[in-house]
């Protein structure tokens, strides 16, 4: 029995040992599985989770949508899951490659957002981050620039766009930071820091997110101070070769003219003048400018030239064609495009061809190696006439007298003014000599390696390199405008300039899900990078052969050259943590460290951090059904703003050449105590959504304080310095930002969804290091019309304030003013001030009775309150519609040219209301000889609301069914139409309000701007 008992022992303990090693050598079986996730349309999903049922043992999506995860067991489950999307659970069943396609969920939540270095589900964001599908955008609003689609589409980002092709739109996020800087966000590109959106093929470009707070931006440290945009790139599909087309025709007009007179007016009031100027003179005889056979001339069209329209096309025809190429296996990828945009502009001679190309090639190596490259460039050629704010194109058109012809009869321009005979450019000749052109080539080159190293942790290098050549050339022949400025010299000049730099990126990243409750993302960067630029000068005057130009520089009786090189380096380093506990909570922290070989205090650290809470996710929410989201965010950071012109911590020399031989002098003097601009700023933000979303809410709070912002100060007169650079001003702004979303209808055969966004920003100097706290904005010709004042608004106006005109009955009347020293003095305001009836008033604000800085003050402000924009997009079966609306207030504009003249008589109609002794209820001075000469420069009567409403786009199109795509053999196939800028809401008496707000630190004045036009777009979208 016993001998039993003990077999039957040592059987069960053998079938337990087998069981035990069965169970370990099962166990033992496990392995690496990869795959790719894509949505319905195969584009790659971003940021999905992948779990093995069970355990901890997870990974995330990246940009690509492929994922790689290790000890995987071969009869495991893995579940797949991205919100927005129907969770799936698969068998692994021993495969090592899965191809996972994710249903979009009806009551889906949110979606992932790249960020910096990385990406993010849109749930565990915890700082501001604007997002648009670029692919939408542009469908919206056809456009060769990327940056005209997102207009009004981001909340706190304002985008002014110009209708000078040549020139790339104007973008600030959260107003202005600096004065000294550069006020433009960083464009980070495919994580190449870097670029301009101008540059980007639209058809490339997937999703453009926009880091706004410092909580979120801190991550770029001193690059970030002004905002980040992130733009993603297409990715090639994988398995699927797809073959794309887009193509438009734009044509363009000008929407408006200024009111003018006609040649007879012009030439009747040049007589009134005559004799009304000199009735005030001391009653002189009347003098006659056009006698009474000219006049007549001119009514029936003879010898009369109307500039303002001659220099604009009707209309201006661009054309932008896209192609791109994408495919690949299972191992590799690749996508090529290549672009082709001309863009004429409606001002005659200003163009813009450009063509862009892009390979991108994604190559998976082994299961733990990915490697990449990423090719892309663009080569453009501008050229165009004189746009500037001193005798430009457009203000010398406006006012030219139209009874002078542009030449006589020998074909020489008639550069004079009518009633005067001053010299004065004729308008033509800006259209007729242009002779120049600037060429720029850039090529980015991009390769990364990407390691799988362990479940979660992975390793990405990524250095990318760019050479960039421009050459400007300009050939002024003797009938010029630069050759009429300098006594008919012809001259030509050549710019180049040589461009290369490098950065290398080496990120760390470990994303892990524990489980259902826990959740984190690390990322650690080093970052290097070198810049290095050489600029080659030429310059010819006095050509001994015209017709050669700039092609034969050294032909010409004088010639000087000039060079410089410039090398520039930054070392960084980053890290990051992301967590989030229950779905619920969320932290992330941040600190980056940054060398700047421009300071001499090289190192500055910029830490940040930001929490939030989804209140939605509480158990005493989940019974309010109506609320599908309610989540808080706070978050508060610092970044650096490091643009300052290089060497600017050494003094600089400059040379001169006397009798042949070189005498140098010092330029500026040594600023080695320069330091970091710093923004610290705190973000208070709430996101909301309602009846699953279809209705959604975000708004955000800021406060962004700017310290030690670059100023030039001015200086006593015996330091021998008007000015020096120093970190001595403050900049603070705040603000809110709201972003409204809705899908009002979805059904079968109709949706509408819309989304309004509203933007609040007042941007104040909280210090400036002066006596008497205010200071002149240093800078171009434009900046004269400013004045930095601590306590005031960025973008005040200074000058005058304007009371109207001088009544006969009033210059007689009794006054008293107060002398400087104190003396009262009662006497008429004829004796006082010198005045006449008839000529402009100005008010005396300190009563001395004398017109001089001290009766200035600011006269207006071009900084907007506020701004919105309004997206609809309507769907009929078919048919697709979208009307897009923005909207500027509470703005000044200082309209330069609005009274002003070339000649003795404006060539516009408010003369018609000026003062005359039968027309005194006027605030338009008459023809008279002004006593009082002491005003001069700005004053308010130049001043003018800029507030407007625009419709930006209304664009309809047809997309061919799918069924008859499939039996074309094509993918999609869309026609489409669109009309933008058809109309406009505003009180401006200038061309266009919103070209006035184009220059950060020149808001709201206009100089005769580059206007936008009327633009009319038939496209052609297919693919295959």
């Amino acid at each position: 029995m016993e001998k039993e008992a003990c077999i039957i022992a040592k059987r069960l303990w053998s079938l337990l040992l087998f069981c035990m090693l069965t169970l370990q050598i099962t166990a033992q079986q496990t392995g690496t599985i990869t795959g790719v996730i894509t949505d319905a349309s195969g584009e790659p999903v971003i940021g999905a989770s992948v779990l093995v049922n069970g355990t901890s043992n997870g990974s995330i999506s990246d940009l690509n949508g492929a994922f790689t995860l290790t000890h995987v067991p071969n009869n495991g489950t893995i579940t797949v899951s991205y919100i927005g999307y129907i969770s799936q659970a698969i068998s692994v069943n021993g495969k090592k490659s899965f191809a996972i396609k994710l249903i979009e969920d009806s009551k889906a939540l949110d979606e992932v957002v790249v960020v910096g270095y990385g990406v993010q589900r849109k749930s565990d964001l915890t700082g501001s981050v604007a997002s648009v599908k670029a692919t939408e955008a542009l469908k919206a609003t056809p456009s060769g620039n990327v940056s005209d689609a997102l207009q009004g589409r981001l909340a706190g980002v304002s985008i002014i766009s110009s209708g000078d092709p040549t020139k790339d739109a104007s973008i600030r996020v959260r107003g202005v930071n600096s004065v000294s800087g550069d006020s433009g966000p960083l464009v980070v590109i495919d994580g190449f820091i870097g670029g301009s959106l101008q540059s980007l093929n639209p058809g490339d470009v997937q999703s453009i997110e926009v880091l706004k707070d410092a909580s979120a931006t801190a991550v770029y440290g001193s690059r970030g101070a002004n905002g980040v945009i992130l733009v993603t790139t297409k990715s090639p599909l994988k398995d699927k070769l797809a073959i794309s087309f887009n193509g438009f025709v734009n044509m363009k007009s000008r929407i408006a003219l200024p009111d003018r007179i006609s040649p007879t007016e012009y030439a009747e009031l040049a007589n009134a003048y005559g004799k009304e100027f000199n009735e005030s003179d001391g009653n002189k005889p009347a003098k006659v400018y056009f006698t009474p056979d000219q006049i007549a001339a001119f009514g029936r069209g003879e010898n009369t030239f109307d500039y303002a329209d001659a220099i604009f096309n009707s209309p201006a025809v661009s054309q932008n064609y896209e192609l791109s190429i994408s495919g690949g296996g299972e191992k590799t990828n690749y996508l090529t495009s290549v672009r082709y945009v001309r863009d004429n502009g409606i001002i005659k001679e200003s163009v813009s061809d450009r063509f862009n190309w892009r390979l991108k090639v994604d190559s998976k190596i082994k299961k733990w190696l990915t490697i990449g490259v990423n090719f892309w460039g663009d080569y453009q050629s501008t050229s165009g006439p004189r746009i500037a704010e001193y005798e430009g194109i457009l203000t010398q058109a406006i006012n030219f007298p139209s009874v002078i012809l542009p030449t006589d009869e020998n074909g020489n321009y008639n550069n004079f003014t009518p009633m005067t005979g001053s010299q004065m450019y004729n308008p033509m000749g800006y259209i007729n000599e242009i002779d120049g052109q600037n060429q720029s080539v850039t090529n980015r080159m991009q390769g990364y390696v990407d390691f799988n190293i362990l479940s979660g942790l992975t390793f990405r290098s990524q250095l990318g390199v760019t050479f960039s050549n421009s050459l400007n050339t300009n050939s002024n022949n003797a009938k010029s405008y630069t050759a009429f400025k300098n006594k008919n010299v012809p001259s030509a000049s050549a710019n180049s300039k040589w461009a290369f730099g490098w950065l290398n990126t080496n990120t760390f990243n470990y994303t892990k899900e524990f489980n259902k409750n826990h959740r984190i993302n690390a990322t650690a960067v080093f970052e290097q990078s070198y810049n290095n630029d050489y600029i080659l000068k030429g310059d010819a005057n006095n050509l001994n052969f015209e017709q050669l130009g700039s092609d034969a520089l050294a032909w010409a009786e004088k010639l000087s050259t000039s060079s410089e090189r410039t090398i520039t380096t930054l070392l960084s380093g980053l890290f990051r943590v992301n967590y989030v506990l229950m779905n619920k909570y969320a932290i992330t922290a941040s600190i980056r460290a940054d060398g700047s070989s421009r300071l001499a205090d090289k190192w500055n650290y910029f830490p940040s951090a930001a929490v939030a809470w989804s209140v939605s996710e509480e158990a005493f929410m989940k019974d309010i059904d109506i609320i599908s989201q309610f989540k808080l965010r706070a978050g508060y950071g610092s970044v650096g703003n490091q643009a300052v012109e290089a060497y600017r911590i050494y003094s600089k020399m400059s040379a001169t050449n006397i009798n042949n031989a070189s005498v140098y002098n010092v330029d500026r003097p040594a600023s080695p105590y320069l330091k970091w601009e710093r923004n610290d700023q705190i973000n208070i933000g709430l996101d909301m959504g309602f009846f699953n979303n279809r209705l959604t809410a975000s708004v955000d709070w800021y406060n962004k304080k700017s310290k030690d912002i670059l100023l030039e100060v001015e200086q006593p007169i015996h330091t021998g310095w008007s000015s020096l650079l120093k970190n001595a001003g403050e900049i603070e702004n705040k603000g809110f930002e709201i972003t409204l979303g809705a899908d009002p209808v979805t059904t079968k055969d109709w949706s509408w969804h819309t989304d309004v966004t509203l933007s609040h920003n007042k941007g104040i100097y909280t210090k400036i290091p002066n006596k008497n706290k205010q200071q002149n904005q240093a800078g171009a010709y434009a900046n004269q019309i400013f004045k930095m004042v601590e306590g005031e608004k960025l973008s005040s106006f200074w000058g005058n304030y304007y009371a109207g005109v001088w009544k006969t009955d009033e210059v007689d009347q009794k006054t008293t003013i107060t002398k400087a020293d104190g003396t009262e003095v009662t006497d008429t305001y004829r004796a006082i001030y010198k005045v006449k009836p008839g000529e402009a008033k100005y008010v005396d604000v300190n009563n001395d009775g004398v017109y001089d800085d001290k009766d200035k003050g600011i006269i207006g402000n071009g900084q907007p309150t506020f701004n919105w924009g309004w997206n609809n997009t309507v769907r009929y079966k078919d048919f697709d519609l979208a009307l897009f609306i923005i909207g500027v207030h509470g703005f000044d504009i200082y309209n330069v040219n609005r009274f002003t003249s070339i000649d003795l008589v404006p060539n516009k109609v408010f003369i018609r209301n000026r003062w005359t002794k039968d027309n005194e209820d006027t605030d338009i001075p008459g023809f008279v000889k002004a006593g009082n000469t002491s005003v001069s420069g700005y004053s308010s009567r130049n001043v003018e609301k800029g507030d407007f409403v625009k419709i930006k786009n209304i664009t309809l199109g047809y997309n061919l069914p799918n069924s008859t795509c499939k039996k074309l053999s094509l993918n999609n196939f869309r026609i489409y139409g669109s009309v933008q800028n058809p109309f406009q809401i505003t009180q401006y008496s200038g061309l266009d309000p919103e070209v006035a707000l184009g220059s950060p630190l020149t808001s709201g004045a206009d100089w005769e701007s580059y206007p936008n036009g009327r633009s009319y777009i038939i496209g052609l979208n297919l693919s295959f």
